[in-house]
Formats: C-alpha cells, structure tokens, sequence
C-alpha cells in the first residue's frame, strides 16, 4: 500500500448503519440518546470513523442535552470530520478546563492531557496557551486543544504555529477563524455550557457486551477554601501559592489516567505521568519529562490520583525540590512519609478522596 493510499485511509469516512436512537431502562427510569448528526455543505454527517479507520463509530447524546460535547457547532470542518478519538480528547480536555474560572488551556494526546495551563498574573488566553502546548511540546504535535475562553487573534495565531487537529471552545472572534481557516486540516468547534450533567451514569462495556454502570465521577474539591478544610499532616501548612497550585494540580489529575502524578508551579503543569502501572514509574516519567525540556522542579507542587504506597515516591520528588504534596493518603506506609515529608520541610495534604480514571 502506497504512501499516499495510507493518508487516504486516514482522511475517509467509514459509512455506518448504527441506529438512530437507543433506549436504557434503569428501574422504571427511561434514558433516551439519539445520534449526533451535522449539515456541513448541505450534507449529513457524523463521526469520520471510530477510535480506528476500520471502525465504524456513531456519537450520541441524551435527547434532553442542550450543552457540553454532543452538541458541539462545526465552525470549521476539515480532514472529513471528527473521529471518535477527537470527541473523546474534547470530552475529557472540557473537564478539565471547565473547573477554572480564568482563561484555561489543556493539550490533549490519546485522552490525557500533555499540558495545562490557567491565567497567573494577569496572563492572556494566548500566553496561557502557550504555556499549555510548550510544557510538552513534542507531545503537542497533532493534539486536541480545549479552551474555556472565546478565542481571539492572538491565540489563533499561536494555534497555526503547531500542527493541531481540533480546537474547541466556547467561541471563536471572526478574526479568529479567519487565520486558522488557512489551516486545511484544523476543525474548530464551539461548545456551549461547560457545566456536566451528574444524573448520567459512566458506562463500561466489557469484552463480552456485559455492562459496568457506576456514578459518574468528579471530585468534590471545588475551591481553596475546600481544601483547606481539610487534614495537613505535616508539620508545615502550604502558603497561600502552594494551596492554590495544590488544588489545580489535583483538578488536573482527576482528569488524568490512572496511575497519575503532576507536578505544577505558577500556573503550569510542569509534568503530567499517565498511565503507569506502577506510582514511582510515574514520578520518574514525570521528572524525566520536566528534566528534558528544562522545567525547574524546585518550589513546584505534586499532586497524586492515588495514594503514595512507598517512601522512594517521596525521596524522589524531595530531591527535585517540590514543595508540597496533595494524594488521597491511606498508605499503610502513611506515619513514615509524613516524617519524610517533615524532614524535608514538605508540606502535604491528604483529600481522603481518591481520583482514579480508567475511561
């Protein structure tokens, strides 16, 4: 197969035949989705494919939804239309930018974010966003890009200067689609209403069609103010500046793959660890990755999904210089890393909340 038929895969609607709506009854309780469809040029289209060419795929949204990623407006449509993939990194960079109140940015690669970033100092949705893409700018290359602010010229214009396959947002200025319209391949789409919908289940389909339902997840931690009401168990409290990147690195976690540690310091993730089997492994994944594009560790915050199990996950961020730590605690090993914690002059708090995703 030649180079050129191999693109071509890639850029090809798969036609389906999936239906039009489907129907769940929980107790009485009857929960409705219909499929997702859009006009583009006086066409009826829905997803490109699904998480592979070979996939036929299909997006659905409850009736009643009138907000979020199912109802996202096409600005701009490119490279035959959004594949499931590109819904997905939408969906999950959307919950992590829809918990701050100033301008937010988070790259997305294979659902997880590679970098994330919130205004500090008076910073502009552009700066903000560059502060996003180059925390990990090799992964940024060919990302999903969420927004919580409209997007402007200048941020458009950092936007071109990557390879970016969706950008989504609550708007786009004129001026703004303008110059990313010169991007051939870039789809732009508008979500409105960034608020989630808790009423419906997360749903796990397994090998053999069997049904996992649970509640859908989001942690509880919504302010400083929150987090302050809960345990220190170190000696030292966090300053005012750890308290803040404590709770913005633990947002950004519990939208992060399990295992999931990132460290963040003004307003930046400096590294993100995703999906190790093993918590050190991500610690060192991380510090590896601030270390190979000349992130400073020192002085910076590291949150964790799950709790730390050993005393090496402490005597590694300790020698980075990280200041504080947020983890749900509950390690057996507890006591001893909190006397780690003390002799180093860390401070940590522990959520008693844990923030595992496995998607």
């Amino acid at each position: 197969m030649s180079k050129q038929e191999i693109r071509k895969i890639y850029r090809t609607a798969r036609r389906e035949d999936l239906p039009e709506s489907l129907k769940l009854v929980m107790d009485g309780r009857t929960m409705e989705y219909v499929k997702v469809r859009w006009t583009i040029d006086g066409q009826d289209r829905g997803l490109r494919y699904g998480t592979n060419p070979h996939q036929k795929a299909a997006l659905y949204k409850p009736t009643e939804s009138r907000g979020g990623i199912g109802n996202v407006e096409w600005i701009k449509w490119g490279k035959d239309g959004p594949s499931a993939t590109n819904i997905e990194d939408g969906s999950h960079g959307l919950r992590i930018v829809r918990y701050f109140e100033g301008p937010a940015a988070a790259v997305m690669k294979h659902l997880n974010p590679s970098g994330v970033a919130v205004g500090h100092n008076g910073q502009n949705l552009s700066s903000v966003y560059v502060s996003a893409r180059d925390a990990d700018p090799r992964a940024a290359f060919g990302s999903v890009v969420t927004l919580n602010h409209q997007v402007d010229k200048r941020t458009a214009e950092e936007l071109s200067k990557t390879f970016v396959e969706v950008v989504y947002a609550p708007d786009f200025e004129q001026s703004a689609v303008t110059i990313l319209n010169a991007k051939k391949d870039i789809r732009l789409g508008k979500v409105r209403n960034l608020v989630a919908d808790p009423t419906h289940p997360d749903i796990v389909v397994l090998d053999d069609g069997s049904l996992i339902f649970e509640d859908s997840y989001s942690t509880r931690l919504r302010s400083e103010e929150d987090l302050k009401q809960l345990s220190v168990a170190t000696r030292r409290f966090p300053t005012e500046a750890e308290y803040r990147a404590m709770l913005y690195s633990w947002w950004t976690a519990c939208e992060v793959r399990s295992n999931a540690v990132v460290f963040w310091k003004d307003g930046v993730s400096l590294a993100i660890g995703t999906g190790q089997q093993d918590r050190i492994g991500a610690i060192e994944a991380c510090i590896e990755k601030a270390h190979r594009y000349g992130h400073d560790l020192n002085g910076s915050v590291m949150a964790s999904d799950g709790f730390l199990p050993k005393m090496d996950n402490v005597e590694a961020v300790a020698k980075e210089g990280v200041s504080a730590i947020i983890q749900p605690g509950g390690s057996v090993e507890d006591p001893e890393l909190v006397k780690a914690c003390d002799l180093h002059g860390i401070s940590m708090v522990l959520t008693g909340e844990r923030s595992f995703r496995h998607f």
